[in-house]
């Protein structure tokens, strides 16, 4: 499970609640309410239930006690899961209890096997499981010496066991030729002997050089912290299937895995993480987007309600989850596509350049447009493509900037345009004309803002630009197509056409166009602005 949301939402306070469950009676983690209670809740106690769920075959041993309470309580167990619920007292004692409702036995012979198979289940029930908490502040140092150390030298002193023996006896053999030179010397009252540290094998072994070649070898001290980091995390499934042969389940708490981490290393990491939860339970919390599972099954989010408590939220997509994320960090969507506070968004290189001319050639004193010659405008290589992009994308980014689609009123514009509006129709998604898009003129493509006589006059000169031409009885001007081959160069004469004219008379077409746009821009950007206050 991965947690995601802002800075100071309770992520790290969830891990440590798991960890301070799974601290026993002892209080090993040193946990005090006085440092810990919610604000303005006075002196309510710290609560913490788990519920957990096994094979009574399997764990017999837990089922068996579960039941001897019930029977000493006259209560009976429904199902296979246990709830364990941890308060602290006002001295921060731990108290543990699968009953918190139900008053316990009274009487004396009761009250005392009912006490003594409570404290054996809850050992039993939490010793079952080896819980390890990484927090990002730990150094690369302390892990290795908390986790991977300990467990190597486990692994190397059970080599060693068998030949204990032979180990004392050379111990025996240099302290026997000591004492025999301290007697030649006349130190009668000095006998030397030589045993293992703490008796134990294990302490024997003092450490290991942890190498890494990539391709020097060298001590992973001397590596980069990614490599150390990700070197590390590759080591944590090794320890847990070591303590898997101990009969015990692994609890990994994982606090930004992505800290001092190259983004390039980000994946990789992220890929061990995943296999590691294979064998282990692996909950973590993290900023990195590469972190974050697929399935939103597996995500959870923070935040703080009105009260500043930490509230859960489930996420429908992956893009919800990671759009918790990029919020929390300050990175927008739009971002990974360069955009700016105002947008246009158009079909191909032609309508870019187009308008791109048209706003240099019309004077701002003029035309003011000030939203619209603020805009950065996108080309997307055709119609389909920008129709992909904003099915992909709209979603989100109309949330962060002023972005406004610009469609040719052709018959692809037209059937693109619709089919957009039908998609984002079923999200509940507002798409609406002259708001959130644009169609330049009805039935025609962008060459079709230009004057009607000025297409005639093309058309009459080079008639073989065109693939489809024609005019009604009228002579009116109907919707034509320009080859692909020559767009650029009826383009290039229609702005000829244009530079060549005194006034700007023959615009009013595009300055239509023009006005509704900068509108547009205004109102978006407008109602994000009133949104983000």
């Amino acid at each position: 499970m991965t947690l995601v949301g802002p800075n100071n939402s309770g992520k790290t306070n969830l891990l440590k609640a798991v960890r301070v469950l799974f601290t026993g009676y002892n209080n090993s983690y040193g946990y005090a309410r006085d440092t810990d209670l919610t604000f303005s809740v006075g002196k309510v106690r710290t609560s913490i239930t788990a519920t957990f769920d096994g094979d009574p075959e399997l764990d017999k041993e837990i089922y068996e006690n579960i039941d001897e309470l019930h029977a000493l309580q006259g209560t009976q167990r429904t199902g296979t899961q246990l709830s364990l619920n941890l308060y602290f007292t006002d001295t921060n004692t731990p108290v543990y209890s699968f009953f918190p409702n139900v008053k316990r036995p009274k009487a004396g012979g009761q009250a005392a096997q009912y006490s003594r198979t409570h404290i054996s289940l809850v050992n039993t029930l939490l010793g079952s499981f080896s819980l390890h908490y990484v927090p990002s502040a730990k150094s690369v140092n302390q892990i290795y010496d908390d986790l991977l150390s300990p467990f190597l030298r486990r692994k190397v002193s059970k080599v060693m066991e068998p030949h204990i023996a032979e180990i004392e006896a050379s111990l025996l053999e240099a302290a026997t030729a000591l004492n025999t030179e301290l007697e030649a010397a006349n130190l009668l009252g000095f006998k030397a002997s030589f045993s293992l540290p703490s008796q134990s094998i294990e302490e024997l072994v003092s450490g290991f050089d942890f190498m890494i070649a990539d391709p020097q070898k060298t001590p992973i001290q001397e590596k980069g912290m990614g490599i150390q980091t990700t070197a590390l995390l590759a080591a944590f499934r090794w320890i847990t299937r070591q303590e898997m042969i101990e009969g015990r389940k692994v609890l990994w708490l994982l606090e930004e895995p992505e800290s001092y981490l190259h983004p390039h290393l980000a994946s990789s990491c992220n890929a061990i993480l995943e296999n590691l939860a294979k064998d282990a339970i692996v909950l973590k919390t993290t900023h990195s987007m590469a972190f974050v599972p697929q399935d939103p099954a597996y995500v959870c989010g923070t935040k703080l309600n009105k009260n500043s408590r930490t509230e859960i939220v489930k996420f429908e997509s992956f893009q919800e989850a990671v759009a918790s994320i990029r919020t929390a960090l300050g990175i927008k969507f739009g971002d990974f596509y360069n955009l700016a506070k105002y947008n246009v968004l158009v079909e191909g290189k032609s309508d870019r350049e187009i308008f791109q001319w048209f706003l240099k050639k019309v004077p701002i004193e003029q035309q003011g447009w000030k939203n619209l010659r603020e805009a950065k405008f996108e080309d997307f290589g055709g119609v389909k493509h920008l129709g992909g992009f904003l099915r992909a994308t709209y979603q989100f980014i109309r949330n962060e900037q002023a972005c406004v689609a610009v469609f040719d009123g052709d018959e692809a514009g037209e059937i693109e345009r619709k089919a957009l509006q039908g998609f984002f129709g079923q999200k509940d998604i507002p798409f609406n004309s002259n708001e959130h898009f644009v169609s330049v003129r009805a039935r025609f493509a962008i060459e079709g803002l230009f004057p009607d006589e000025w297409i005639r006059d093309i058309n009459e000169e080079h008639p073989t630009w065109f693939e489809t031409y024609s005019v009604d009885v009228a002579g009116q001007l109907e919707p034509f197509k320009i080859k692909d081959a020559r767009k650029s160069n009826v383009q290039e004469m229609l702005m000829s056409l244009a530079d060549d004219q005194a006034e700007n008379d023959w615009a009013n077409r595009f300055c239509q166009v023009c006005n509704v746009l900068d509108a547009a821009l205004a109102k978006l950007s407008n109602e994000l602005t009133h949104r983000d206050a």
